[in-house]
């Protein structure tokens, strides 16, 4: 009896180790690469509206790639498959992001990296607070998580790249997202925390002045 209680405890406890690591490599690895993103177009030769648009762009292919592929991923029942497939695409752009020159190939390279991304923090949400279950309320110390990940990581990047270069940035990202892809695939999703499909996302954030 003693060892299926301690086997729960330990389930309980992992239902929220592995959330709280997702959001530290999360953001530890975008704190690696993000703030550099300039620097690197500039080093390229890109001119301010090249640069404008490579900026500009990303959050609004989010603003749509994230409902849309996390609503696949409730009608396919696929949430860690298209979660996975997100990351691993991610890492695999960013690896070749450093040898490319030509704005166009950047610019593509870029779309596909904020589309495969898109959906992967609003999966790891429902995730954890599916497994939270009851214990809901503890979801923002989980994702403080993040935080730490950031702030630890902001720095060390900063004098990485300072000393060694760019490309290490990427290199770093990739390292990390890498890690993050075996730590998504212990997210379980549950049918109450999946996201409202019909009569919801882009429809009804377009609909609602």
């Amino acid at each position: 009896m003693s060892q299926f209680n301690n086997r729960l405890v330990t389930q309980e406890i992992m239902k929220k180790i592995w959330p709280f690591s997702f959001y530290f490599l999360y953001f530890a690895a975008f704190a690696s690469l993000l703030p550099f993103f300039v620097l690197f177009y500039q080093g390229l030769g890109f001119n301010g509206t090249q640069i404008g648009l490579l900026t500009g762009v990303p959050p609004l292919i989010t603003l749509f790639g994230a409902p849309f592929l996390a609503g696949v991923a409730d009608s396919t029942r696929r949430h860690r498959l298209i979660m996975g497939l997100g990351i691993i695409v991610s890492i695999g752009v960013m690896l070749i992001m450093p040898s490319m020159n030509v704005f166009a190939i950047v610019f593509v390279l870029i779309i596909i990296f904020n589309i495969s991304m898109s959906p992967v923090s609003p999966l790891a949400d429902s995730a954890t607070l599916s497994m939270l279950g009851d214990e809901r309320a503890m979801y923002g110390r989980i994702r403080m998580g993040g935080t730490i990940g950031w702030g630890l990581f902001a720095p060390v990047a900063g004098t990485v790249v300072e000393n060694y270069g760019l490309r290490l940035g990427f290199l770093m990202f990739a390292v990390i997202m890498l890690l993050n892809f075996f730590v998504s695939q212990k997210f379980s999703f549950g049918r109450a925390e999946e996201h409202e499909t019909k009569g919801g996302g882009i429809q009804t954030l377009l609909a609602n002045r």
